[in-house]
């Protein structure tokens, strides 16, 4: 990405955090690494909780918004590879939103939190992922 590329993001993302602070730094770090052209491993696993939580689930639509928003603002000609960030993180931030009645889709990511769970039993004590441990 080009400093003029870098420039328009912080022109556009300019304290969008702090409207998202919920989906939390870490989860916003990787949206932005994926704006940046790196691969996150993973991703799609981490959208999945923040569309199944009443509160987040709004939350995680209106960034999916915003960034398409801000794709549209985005000129392909003048900044290809921002725009090119841009779409690879709504492919990234969709996917949960569009196959919500995928019954196979929730099962995937059922069983990847319940290893993750298995793994940090720090995240069992937190009531977002204990559904995880209780519905398989």
């Amino acid at each position: 990405m080009t400093s003029q590329e870098y420039t328009e993001y912080e022109r556009l993302t300019h304290e969008m955090e702090l409207h998202f602070i919920a989906l939390t730094p870490q989860f916003m770090e990787y949206c932005e690494n994926v704006i940046f052209g790196e691969e996150i491993e993973d991703l799609r696993c981490y959208c999945f909780p923040s569309i199944m939580t009443n509160y987040l689930s709004h939350l995680y639509q209106k960034l999916s918004h915003r960034i398409e928003r801000l794709y549209k603002q985005v000129g392909p000609e003048q900044f290809p590879d921002l725009s090119k960030g841009f779409v690879n993180l709504l492919i990234y931030l969709k996917e949960p939103i569009v196959r919500e009645n995928d019954l196979e889709y929730k099962a995937e990511n059922f069983v990847y939190w319940r290893n993750q769970i298995l793994q940090d039993p720090a995240l069992a004590h937190n009531g977002s992922f204990r559904k995880y441990l209780v519905a398989l």
